[in-house]
């Protein structure tokens, strides 16, 4: 069965989504699509691309990945840059097929990327603000009838290249980034258990937040009481912040706190 993955910020409240998979069921009703992330914050393509990473090595080979995420940024962030919005692309990464706008996504995925990456053909004379829908599923159509990917594209290696924050080490401290806010509220953050390991090791540490002060590592949730903080290495070996049984955006970190100074750092303080 051919298995179709949709990461996008149209939500669940308009018919956007049931359009897009209406089409492809008619055309081919034996596929099956599922909704990777499909809630993202509105053009938070770094967001969509953490999710996108995260799920790629549970999919079999072929399995086609539509990304319909845009970077919305100012004309000359965008240029500088070296997004492209009106540009779409394909390759193939890992034995499946991604699919998304020129927006720096394969580096997000992989900062080592190094596939062939090809412009899709479309009708360049024609607007189309609904590109999921007007152009991915085509492509994802032809894929799926065996056309091979020169068919319907052309080799480029002019594409935007983006690249996540990178956790370093001072001689005092570890820094990180939060790069993820699941729906729970818990906070993924950039530093790996090997980067944590390497730096920390058996020294005392404290992570401070705006209400909290993080002294120690657990193993789950369940470590500690409901409404305590706790800390952990999750399945992804990052370093994830939560809050057992609510959430750690809104009470480690306030809403307010977090959007009026964009608290997203993370510093782990080494001790002797």
């Amino acid at each position: 069965m051919q298995l179709i993955t949709i990461t996008t910020d149209l939500g669940y409240r308009d018919p956007y989504l049931a359009m897009v998979k209406g089409l492809i069921y008619w055309q081919q009703p034996n596929c099956k699509i599922i909704d990777l992330a499909c809630d993202v914050n509105h053009h938070a393509h770094k967001e969509g691309a953490f999710a996108l990473k995260s799920a790629i090595p549970y999919f079999p080979e072929n399995t086609i990945h539509l990304f319909a995420i845009k970077s919305l940024s100012s004309s000359e962030t965008n240029s500088n840059l070296g997004i492209d919005n009106k540009r779409y692309l394909i390759t193939k990464f890992k034995n499946q097929f991604i699919i998304c706008p020129d927006n720096g996504l394969f580096t997000l995925i992989d900062k080592e990327f190094n596939e062939q990456v090809y412009q899709l053909y479309f009708e360049s004379g024609v607007q189309h603000p609904f590109y999921l829908r007007d152009i991915f599923v085509d492509v994802a159509l032809k894929i799926m009838s065996k056309l091979d990917i020169k068919e319907f594209s052309l080799p480029t290696e002019d594409y935007c290249k983006s690249y996540n924050f990178e956790s370093f080490t001072t001689p005092s401290n570890l820094q990180g980034k939060v790069l993820y806010e699941d729906d729970f509220g818990n906070l993924i953050t950039s530093i790996t258990k090997k980067e944590f390991e390497k730096a920390v090791g058996n020294k005392r540490f404290s992570i401070e937040l705006p209400s909290s002060r993080i002294e120690k590592i657990y193993d789950t949730y369940d470590d500690v009481k409901h409404g305590d903080v706790v800390c952990f290495f999750n399945s992804m070996n990052l370093l994830e912040i939560a809050l057992n049984g609510q959430s750690a955006t809104k009470i480690v970190i306030s809403k307010t706190v977090f959007e009026k100074y964009n608290i997203d750092k993370i510093i782990i303080e080494i001790y002797g």
